[in-house]
């Protein structure tokens, strides 16, 4: 056995085992290269455009008002571009639970905006599957055996550039995927090698945490301490005297950084005489902020520490920055976007073509990937959808209302997956009908925005808001696309003959 054909069991083993879980880590993550634009979608409250006129001190003194207990930190960031308002978390001293709410700009004085999932949902389902750190782990060894995919598919294709111009639709089934699944394997490789990579790296200090655990005696926050060259004081155990104002650190700060933006403000042990201030600097046009950091008396207001990263850990943010597409503006998040969607397609093609090979040899089982196919491939989009339905139906109202859309996602998912089994012996008929609901879904959301915000889509287009109309228009896209797909598939199917089996049904 030589190289390559060894490879190709490798290839096709090592990736189909996690393709399912692979997708939802791709997809999600595809999906998240615009969560701040979906966090303004999914809070009506933003769809006006408007720009908060409130600041750092305003925030403060509303946690000062409606926070009683006492306070490990807290911690806020200004609007931006992108989110044109103030964030605020924080956590209460000794119990490791945080909280974190966002404030209507359009008030003169802070007040909270009803609380939804947002596009941080789909950040978290893409790093760690809202499984805390067991969830982290599963997404390091998905990303592991990525990597190995793509490796050993690089090998076994000896043809991979004229491949890459080969795509036949008509072909017979099992031709037409492996073309489509070559032709978006080549497409995205340089992409998806080097989003594997980092993906992985940006947490190899979790995976492999041992060299910090026996050189800091466990103590894991000294070591991040001295990586990142960050301040800390202990505490005095005496009250605070009046804070300074962080608006005026804000600016203290700006101008020592020759007019830089800033970007997270936090505040450290707020009720007591050791208080700091940290803050964070901000450049977006770089692939990764250099995290700069300025540190303050919270009450003098004098400077204590000028943190600067090292090399080392720069290296660790610019992997981390070009993993997250945090930099380059919309252009390079919509090029996240398209590679992403081409990683989903690779892998929808890979798995139709492990399936083609094997459905004329009447082995039963195949009944249940097919299922488990159409409930992750197609259940997943749908059961995202549904989440933006959730959002607009939801009343405001509605204390615990985050918590409801999540629920709404993971219940139509059930669905999803329930209809994927009940319909497991006709496929094509499932996705036909899958389509043509995704089309309902994605078409009828912008309709529905317009009637439950002010920012519907003719007014986002006239004020020039690309970034609001962006998502009624993606979504009017895939709509679209999801009609004519359900069109292709509505066509007769052909008929096989399988040896020692009635003719069955090819499913496309």
């Amino acid at each position: 056995m030589n190289l390559r054909q060894s490879m190709a069991g490798l290839h096709t083993w090592g990736g189909l085992l996690p393709s399912w879980l692979l997708y939802v880590i791709i997809f999600a993550g595809t999906v998240a290269c615009f969560d701040k634009e979906l966090n303004r979608w999914m809070r009506p409250a933003l769809h006006e455009g408007v720009v908060s006129t409130q600041g750092a001190d305003d925030v403060r003194d509303w946690l000062q008002r409606n926070v009683s207990e006492e306070l490990h930190a807290f911690w806020m960031h200004g609007p931006t571009a992108r989110e044109p308002y103030w964030r605020l978390g924080w956590e209460v001293d000794g119990t490791e639970t945080f909280q974190n709410v966002a404030f209507d700009p359009r008030g003169a004085r802070p007040e909270p905006m009803p609380k939804t999932l947002g596009g941080d949902f789909f950040f978290k389902l893409h790093y760690n599957l809202h499984a805390g750190d067991v969830g982290m782990y599963i997404v390091g060894l998905a990303g592991m055996l990525m990597l190995i995919a793509l490796v050993s598919g690089l090998i076994i294709h000896r043809r991979i550039f004229k491949d890459f111009f080969t795509l036949r639709p008509k072909a017979n089934g099992q031709r037409a995927w492996l073309d489509a699944h070559n032709l978006f394997g080549v497409v995205g490789f340089p992409f998806h090698l080097i989003l594997a990579y980092t993906g992985v790296a940006i947490f190899v200090a979790s995976y492999m945490p041992a060299a910090a655990q026996v050189s800091y005696s466990g103590n894991v926050m000294q070591y991040f301490g001295e990586v990142m060259g960050s301040y800390h004081r202990e505490e005095l155990h005496q009250p605070a005297a009046a804070p300074r104002s962080l608006d005026a650190l804000i600016a203290e700060s700006r101008r020592l950084w020759d007019g830089a933006e800033v970007g997270w403000v936090s505040v450290h042990h707020p009720d007591d005489a050791s208080a700091v201030v940290d803050v964070r600097r901000r450049d977006g046009s770089r692939i990764g902020t250099p995290q700069d950091t300025l540190t303050y008396d919270a009450t003098s207001g004098e400077l204590l520490n000028r943190q600067e990263a090292s090399t080392g850990y720069r290296a660790y943010l610019w992997l981390a920055g070009l993993h997250m597409a945090q930099f380059g503006g919309s252009l390079v998040r919509l090029l996240y976007l398209l590679m992403g969607l081409c990683g989903c397609a690779m892998l929808v093609g890979g798995l139709q073509v492990w399936l083609a090979k094997r459905e004329g040899r009447g082995d039963r089982s195949l009944v249940w990937v097919r299922a488990l196919n159409a409930s992750v491939f197609a259940g997943l989009p749908l059961a995202s959808l549904a989440l933006l339905w959730g959002n607009r139906l939801i009343p405001a109202t509605f204390t615990e209302r985050a918590i409801a859309e999540g629920w709404v996602f993971v219940g139509a998912w059930l669905l999803m997956a329930l209809w994927a089994v009940l319909e497991r012996r006709n496929t094509r008929r499932l996705l036909r009908h899958q389509l043509l609901l995704g089309a309902v879904f994605a078409l009828g959301l912008p309709l529905l925005n317009g009637l439950t915000a002010d920012g519907h889509l003719l007014a986002s287009l006239a004020r020039g808001d690309w970034a609001l109309a962006s998502v009624d228009l993606f979504l009017i896209a895939a709509g679209l696309i999801c009609l004519a797909c359900a069109r292709r598939f509505s066509a007769a199917p052909t008929r096989i003959a399988v040896p020692g089996r009635a003719n069955r049904v090819r499913e496309a």
